[in-house]
């Protein structure tokens, strides 16, 4: 019994010996890091990874909605699948204005154009003209303007032809005429001049008591006209132009057949008559609408 109770006791003094050690060099030991930070950086690297995985999410399904509104007009309006012809068409379309796509002298093929036109004008009403436009710079035109008889009154008393007892009949009043034209700015503003030949005929009547007399005057005038004016295009090969001048006399040819002992009245009505259709300056004006290829 006292040997057990001596190792007993040698082995409590061994256990009590080793523990005040350990509590006496605690403070050597490397401490162990706590595993919780590790934990909560675990938990945020997560949380980081699955907001990104949700804003990814999000933004595409925005796109799908954009791409969804946006093809849904093209969609209604799409050509049939089968008809190739009619999707290139449905490409080519575009939404700007005419005059954007009003072809241009520089376009395809030849810069030119030809062109016919009818229109109201002076001195002689009733015009039509043919001209060819080249390079949007130039034009080239040969016109015809002729004064119907059976209108000519208002235009003779204008004159002051058709005052008491002579009178003047209209036969013919008309004129052929080239001209050019050029627009500085290749728009609708043109400047040009034009050569013509025009042509005038006209009867003279002088009552007397005694009885009457008849006689004629003709006139044939070169002349020139300088005008200025504008050309435009208001549709598809749709034309509109208006111009001003002046028509002045390069030479002229008159000639006046009066009877004999013809009145002073009567030669001096013809004579007036030379003067207003053959000598003076006539006022030049057009108005036209046409077509244009």
């Amino acid at each position: 019994m006292s040997v057990g109770n001596e190792s007993l006791v040698c082995g409590r003094t061994t256990s009590v010996t080793l523990l005040a050690r350990q509590r006496t060099h605690a403070h050597l030991r490397p401490l162990r890091p706590p595993s919780g930070p590790v934990r909560n950086y675990t938990m945020q690297k997560f949380l980081l990874a699955f907001l990104l995985v949700s804003l990814t999410a999000r933004a595409e399904e925005r796109r799908l909605e954009a791409v969804r509104v946006d093809s849904a007009p093209s969609a209604a309006t799409a050509p049939a699948p089968g008809d190739a012809t009619s999707r290139d068409e449905a490409s080519g379309r575009s939404a700007v204005p005419f005059e954007s796509q009003r072809p241009s002298s520089e376009g395809s093929g030849l810069p030119i154009h030809v062109g016919a036109m009818v229109g109201l004008s002076l001195p002689r009403p009733l015009d039509a003209q043919l001209y060819v436009r080249a390079f949007g710079f130039v034009s080239v035109g040969f016109s015809y303007s002729d004064f119907p008889a059976f209108v000519a009154d208002p235009l003779l008393s204008a004159a002051g032809l058709k005052n008491g007892q002579t009178t003047v009949r209209l036969d013919q009043f008309s004129a052929w005429e080239g001209d050019v034209r050029v627009f500085p700015f290749a728009g609708s503003f043109f400047v040009g001049s034009g050569l013509g030949r025009q042509s005038f005929k006209s009867s003279v009547t002088q009552s007397t008591t005694l009885g009457s007399y008849n006689g004629s005057v003709a006139v044939s005038t070169t002349y020139a006209t300088p005008r200025i004016g504008y050309l435009w295009t208001v549709g598809p090969g749709v034309m509109l132009g208006m111009d001003a001048g002046v028509q002045l006399k390069l030479s002229s040819n008159p000639q006046v057949s009066l009877p004999p002992g013809a009145p002073a009245d009567m030669q001096s009505q013809a004579n007036r008559v030379v003067d207003v259709f053959g000598n003076n300056p006539l006022p030049s004006l057009h108005f036209r609408v046409g077509w244009q290829y």
